[in-house]
């Protein structure tokens, strides 16, 4: 039986990753230790599972009889790939689990900003019931969608944002202007679709040339009272410059799933303080279905590899 390495998990049980590896593997899950005790139990393990706990170079290096490290999630930032590659280690991911999730809490969450829900609830909370101090709002027809990003979720939240009436605006540097269009969409640059945008979606992936993209500059472009949504990654956004933004009126709202650190600091900007801001506890993935198929996929992967076979989700080439 071969060893499979859990560092971490955020799941009920791993009852699906037992049923999928039933017969050629064991779980062995870290728990809480220290890196160097991490990398003690990495150096034997036949295959790594991976969710939210950063992987040094040094751990992966360590690691003698690896031929998988499969990640619960679709980036793998957590990941050093490079490093990974060197060494003959199969990295995957699971890009198109939560996929109908995350679309659907974008969606929420822009629906809870232009619909004035947000603002009405706090209002009624302190015993208020005045409409006009929520004008103005506009209906969702004619208002511009921009997505930075057009990968599965972006596309998903497309297509609800098309049946209320959006017109939907693409920015992502890996696309066609055709493949675009082919998805119901116009192509622009970035800062085009940034100043065009009614409503700003983040679908990217955290690059060194990708963080912090939304900055004080980038969001001193957008139309007033435009909102930004990030279901993405935290890092893509300058959290600071976007409580400036919204505390002088630049920015009109702003709905984050994410954020760079995780939970927030002690002592940095409380979010409640903050107007037009909605923080939600990086939950936009999870469905009960999505942690399931999630769990059983990653675990496909590393049986896939250990008995010999290409995985579905390679993100590396061995």
């Amino acid at each position: 039986m071969k060893t499979v390495l859990v560092t971490d998990h955020v799941f009920p049980n791993l009852d699906p990753e037992n049923a999928v590896l039933e017969g050629i593997g064991t779980l062995r899950e870290a728990g809480s230790v220290k890196d160097a005790e991490l990398l003690e139990l990495a150096r034997d393990a036949d295959a790594v599972l991976n969710c939210y706990r950063p992987l040094s170079a040094n751990i992966v290096e360590a690691m003698r009889n690896c031929r998988i490290i499969a990640r619960y999630g679709i980036g793998v930032d957590t990941i050093p790939l490079e490093v990974a590659t060197s060494r003959g280690i199969q990295v995957t991911n699971v890009p198109d689990y939560c996929i109908e999730e995350v679309a659907d809490h974008g969606l929420a969450l822009i629906l809870a900003f232009t619909r004035g829900i947000i603002r009405g609830l706090d209002q009624t909370r302190g015993g208020g019931w005045d409409v006009k101090s929520l004008r103005p709002l506009h209906r969702q027809r004619g208002q511009t969608l921009g997505l930075v990003g057009f990968g599965r979720i972006a596309r998903a939240l497309a297509h609800r944002a098309t049946a209320l009436g959006y017109e939907i605006i693409v920015s992502d540097p890996f696309l066609s202007d055709e493949a675009v269009r082919t998805g119901g969409a116009r192509a622009v640059d970035l800062d085009t679709l940034f100043k065009e945008s009614d409503v700003v979606s983040l679908h990217a992936p955290l690059t060194s040339k990708t963080r912090h993209m939304v900055n004080a500059e980038r969001l001193a472009t957008m139309r007033p009272g435009a909102m930004l949504v990030n279901t993405s990654r935290g890092g893509l956004v300058d959290y600071e410059a976007v409580v400036t933004a919204l505390r002088d009126g630049t920015l009109g709202g702003a709905g984050l799933d994410v954020l760079e650190t995780e939970p927030p600091v002690a002592g940095s900007t409380p979010i409640g303080e903050v107007p037009n801001l909605v923080v939600t506890p990086h939950l936009a993935f999870y469905s009960e279905q999505a942690l399931v198929e999630l769990q059983r996929k990653a675990a496909e992967q590393i049986r896939a590899v250990l008995e010999g076979r290409a995985p579905d989700y390679p993100v590396n080439t061995i």
